[in-house]
């Protein structure tokens, strides 16, 4: 996804807690995210094979917020598919959508806005700060 490094860096840098909640099973995720050398930036990784009822139930994003110590209200996720607004607004966490390019068509209705792009969104986000 454009930007994803870059707005990573500077969320880590912020000092922002960062998990990822992924549909994906952890044997799928983990060598991604460690062959970017991104793995170790999220405070929490959380994969399909974390939770019984995976995305699009609201399951994950709950696993995450406990392992954070964070309530709902104290967080926002970025999905990019509509399974994965609808399991961020299932567990209660403000959503925002970026679409990726197979996703453009998707119900995003569920997601509190959507962005063209990742450091879009993370302007957005600093003016909210």
């Amino acid at each position: 996804m454009p930007h994803a490094k870059a707005v990573l860096e500077q969320v880590k840098a912020s000092g922002l807690k960062m998990a990822l909640v992924t549909g994906s099973a952890k044997d799928e995720a983990y060598p991604i995210l460690k062959g970017y050398d991104i793995f170790d930036w999220f405070d929490c990784v959380v994969t399909k094979d974390d939770v019984n009822n995976p995305k699009p139930a609201g399951d994950p994003y709950q696993l995450a917020l406990d392992t954070l110590d964070i309530k709902a209200n104290e967080a926002v996720a970025v999905e990019d598919t509509f399974t994965g607004v609808t399991a961020a607004s299932n567990a209660g966490v403000a959503v925002y959508a970026v679409p990726n390019h197979f996703t453009l068509e998707h119900d995003f209705s569920k997601a509190a806005g959507v962005f063209a792009d990742l450091n879009e969104f993370f302007k957005w986000l600093q003016t909210k700060l």
